[in-house]
This record gives structure tokens, C-alpha cells and sequence, in this order.
């Protein structure tokens, strides 16, 4: 499920910097530091979810990652929601018309609430050391495992 719900994330996060929205708003640094720490995380999901069953502590770490990706996927919500409304209600005429107050304050919580989840995923991917989970782990390398017991 991690796999899956971190893969809606990554693309979703990819399309936000790619709408130059990140840029605009001052969290293009954040998107692409969010970016690197989920590719890593992605690359061993696998081999966490595999050992999940036997440890409580990778359990804990992927429900971690698992919290922190919804927290993240509601932030790009929020923005895409955001950025539709600004784009409806002021059309494309001016970059003028990004500088109402409320745009500003809404500028101002995301770019707070993405320097926070960026520290979140960072101290998530660190923690992921502890429980030296391999990257690229297959069905072929479990089944591996079971055969050598």
C-alpha cells in the first residue's frame, strides 16, 4: 500500500514542479529535496514491507512514511486547489493579481508547511538505515531467502 500511495505522491509532486507552481511559491528547493528523499525511500519499500511482518519498528517507520505521504499529498491538493481558484477568479492577466493578501498568507503556510514535511521525509530517510533495508528487492530474492532456511 506504501508503494503505491508513494508513487501517487512522487508524480503528483513531480506535476506540481513542473506547473512551475513550486517556483512561484517559493518551495521549488523543498520540492526537489522531497523529490530525492522519496526516491530513495521508494526504492526500499519492498524489502520494508517484506520485513514488516517481523519487525515492529519497520512497521512503525511505514506508517510513518505512510503519514507523512498523505500530509503531503493534501498540501499539493491544497496548492492545485489553490492555484485553480487564483487562476478563475484573477484569469492569466497580470502576475499583479498574485499579490492579494490572502494570496500572499496562503504563499506564506505552504511554503511553512513544506519546509516542515521536506525536515519530515529527510528524518524519515535517515531513519531508514537502521533497518538496512536493500534497494530493488524482488519477489525472486525473498523466495531466495526461504529456500537457504
Amino acid at each position: 500500500m506504501a508503494e503505491a500511495l508513494l508513487g501517487v505522491v512522487i508524480q503528483n509532486l513531480q506535476s506540481f514542479g513542473q506547473d512551475q507552481l513550486a517556483t512561484f511559491w517559493g518551495v521549488d528547493q523543498q520540492t526537489q529535496k522531497l523529490s530525492s528523499n522519496l526516491t530513495a525511500i521508494r526504492a526500499v519499500l519492498r524489502d520494508a514491507e517484506r520485513k514488516q511482518i517481523t519487525s515492529y519498528a519497520v512497521k512503525d517507520w511505514l506508517q510513518k512514511l505512510t503519514d507523512a505521504a498523505y500530509v503531503l499529498d493534501d498540501i499539493l491538493d491544497e496548492c492545485s486547489i489553490h492555484s485553480t481558484k487564483v487562476n478563475f477568479d484573477y484569469g492569466h492577466t497580470s502576475c499583479l493579481s498574485h499579490l492579494h493578501p490572502k494570496d500572499i498568507l496562503f504563499r506564506f503556510n505552504i511554503g511553512k508547511r513544506m519546509k516542515d514535511i521536506t525536515q519530515r521525509f529527510h528524518d524519515i530517510h535517515e531513519e531508514r538505515s537502521m533497518f538496512n533495508l536493500e534497494p530493488g528487492v524482488t519477489e525472486a530474492k525473498i523466495y531466495d531467502c526461504f529456500e537457504e532456511s
